[in-house]
Parts: structure tokens; sequence; C-alpha cells
């Protein structure tokens, strides 16, 4: 039987965030529940924030299995009734008296011993060092490009002047900024159908230049994609890997354009296929594809952030689909957890829980042996994504 309890974890995809302090139930459900909605999004629909909005958004996010996964998780580290109202006490407790040793010893817990965060949310930016100093493991970050962007198209420059200043700012981070990757949530925003020759720099000069001119016609879509292809070149000169976002996100993902397979013919493209790319989620709801692509396109990596912890249920399915095509050598954990510890330590537990049962199954099918599997569960649970980042 495999054996993961021992097992160090290293979290591939995450959001940083600095110490929340104690919390109520409501404040604890807002900061960690997935979707359900919020206040600015009801309000922006012109639906009043009442009392009875706010108790039915409490009701909604907490009756998922993945709020009631996390709150057992809890309970169960301080032996208490798995309650939120007793695991908030508990943990709030934990808290003030001291919260790096809290946090220490709730991932210790766990076996999480790294976290590979994407520091383009929350915005501003949060100061790595400090993010560093509260928590007691190692940090990894890693360079969204959106934001980059989105500060450049406020500027009123050309495009030769827009072009080193993104080169400049994506070089000095992964040179001198302590960044070992960069990602893109290019999903969010015009979606994945990505066009290989969108590397040529005329599209970017020619997009730009409609984009300033109020031309529209797709421009905004053709910058973007230039740029994404652009980073791709830049990952491959400083030899880091190029995270992708694909499948799950928020209310906001182009969940029509998110698919996996989209990107087939930009990372089966002669001039990206040095490129390691990791695809973040795996795609989830579309896992198995990305497996395939995982299979077929050496240097094409998957994820299982996101879906684990947040489709609950769903990870064993998410394993057993990932594992029927991809090489287990290109399967990384993550979680996707932000805004506090817990989410991570968590999505942890489950991960482990159904990586266990998912190869102990694989064993009895006879798929592999016992030493493939145990093998394959260091891989999947750190070992991947240490060679991934050059860690250790």
């Amino acid at each position: 039987m495999v054996d993961v309890r021992g097992l160090p974890v290293v979290d591939i995809h995450a959001h940083p965030f600095l110490n929340p302090g104690v919390l109520t139930p409501e404040q604890f459900t807002d900061m960690t529940a997935f979707g359900g909605g919020s206040r600015e999004y009801m309000e922006e629909g012109g639906v009043a924030f009442s009392g009875p909005v706010n108790a039915e958004l409490q009701r909604v996010k907490r009756e998922t299995l993945y709020f009631k996964r996390m709150i057992l998780d809890l309970a169960a580290y301080f032996d208490v009734e798995p309650t939120i109202e007793s695991a908030l006490d508990a943990r709030n407790m934990a808290i003030a008296e001291g919260y790096r040793e809290y946090v220490r010893s709730l991932y210790a817990d766990a076996g999480i011993t790294t976290i590979v965060f994407d520091f383009g949310i929350p915005l501003p930016s949060l100061d790595i060092s400090q993010v560093s100093n509260e928590l007691p493991v190692e940090i990894v970050p890693i360079f969204r490009i959106e934001p980059l962007i989105a500060e450049l198209l406020k500027q009123d420059i050309g495009w030769g002047e827009f072009l080193r200043a993104y080169d400049d700012a994506i070089n000095d981070a992964l040179a001198h900024g302590g960044y070992k990757g960069i990602k893109s949530i290019i999903a969010y925003r015009t979606g994945l159908d990505v066009s290989p020759l969108s590397r040529t720099p005329d599209q970017g000069m020619q997009a730009l230049d409609a984009i300033r001119r109020g031309l529209g016609g797709g421009s905004m879509k053709k910058l973007r994609d230039h740029l994404l292809c652009r980073a791709m070149e830049l990952a491959m000169e400083h030899n880091v890997p190029m995270q992708i976002h694909t499948g799950m996100g928020d209310f906001e993902v182009n969940l029509v354009m998110c698919r996996p397979s989209y990107l087939m013919d930009l990372l089966r493209f002669p001039a990206f296929r040095g490129c390691r790319v990791i695809l973040v989620h795996t795609g989830y709801p579309y896992h198995r594809e990305a497996a395939y692509m995982a299979n077929v396109l050496p240097r094409v990596y998957v994820e299982v952030s996101e879906g684990i912890p947040f489709a609950s249920s769903a990870a064993w399915d998410i394993y057993d689909g990932v594992m029927a095509m991809a090489p287990m050598n290109k399967i990384c954990y993550g979680s996707d957890g932000y805004k506090t510890p817990e989410i991570i330590f968590s999505s942890a537990k489950l991960g482990k829980q159904a990586l266990a049962d998912v190869l102990n199954t694989q064993i009895e099918r006879k798929m592999m042996t016992e030493a493939d599997a145990q093998s394959a569960a260091a891989a999947i649970l750190a070992g991947n994504a240490s060679e991934l980042y050059g860690l250790g």
C-alpha cells in the first residue's frame, strides 16, 4: 500500500497572503470560499446587500463539499467538534498565541515544505520578503504578465518602448528579482486560441497601434497573444517554466475558450517546443485532454490545483483521469490557495488522501507495482515541481 503520510509537499500554485488575524466565522467563510458571490458582485447587479442577502451568500458558500471538508480538517487538527464555530475558536486562539508558529505546525501536519506563489494576485503586489518572513516554508515567486501589460497600456508610449519595457521587467524579475517562472491568465482575458504566428513582431506593433487609435477589431486579443508568445520566448531564454491558466476559475474566466486543447497549435509549433509549459488546474473539467497533451508534447506538464481542493470529491477523478495518459513525472500537486493558510493546509490533506487512494487502485488494477506507485506519489507531491523549479 502507498504511504503518503510522511511525504513532503511542494505546492506548485498558490497566491501570497499576510497574517489575516483573528476572524469571525463570516469573515473566514468570505475569505476561504470558492465562488458563491460577494457584496461587490451583488451590488454591481443592482441587488442591495441586505442582511438576508448576506445570509443567503453565507449559506451558499458553506454548503459546498470543499468548505465542509476544510472545517473537518481543521477540527481534526485541533481535536474539536466539527463545526465552524469550534474550529474557528481554536484557530483564533492559535493565531493569537503566535501566527508563524501556528502556520509552522499546521503545515508540518500536512507535510508542506514549499509554496510556489503567483505574486500577480492580490494587487498591489505583496512584498516577497514580508511574505517569506511570515510563512515558515520555502517561498518560490513567479511573475504574472497581465499586471505588467495593464500598467504599460496606461502609458503613452509607442511599440518600441512598450516592448522594451515589457522585456526589461520580465528579464529583471527573473535575473535579479528572485522570480523562478512566468505565468499568464490569458484565458481570463481573450482565451487560449493563440496562433503561433502571433509571435511576429509586426502583430504586436499593429495591435498596439490599433488600440491607441481606438480601432478595436480584435486588437487587444492580438496584442495579448503576441505578448504571451514573447513571454514564452523569455521563459526559454531564462530556462524557467511558463504557467498558463487553463480550465476553471472564478466567474470572470472565459469559460468557453479556456480548454487546454486550444493551445495545441501554439505548443506544438517548433519555436515553442523547448518551453516547459505547465497547464494550470489541468484544465479542469477538461483534465483528460490536458493529460493527453502532457503525453504527446514532451515539455508540457499538468498541475492539479483548484480542482483540488475546490472541486472537492472530484480529487479522485482528477488524479485518475490525469494518470490515464500523463506521465507520472509530468504531474504536479498544487492548491491555488489564497488569503489564509488554511486553504493550502486542507488542500494538501485532501490531495494526499486522494492520491494515495488512486495509486492503490492502480496497484489493484495491475497497472503498476507498489514501488512504482510509491515513487509516483513522491514525484507528484514534490519531486516533479522541485525539478521544474530547480529547488533543493
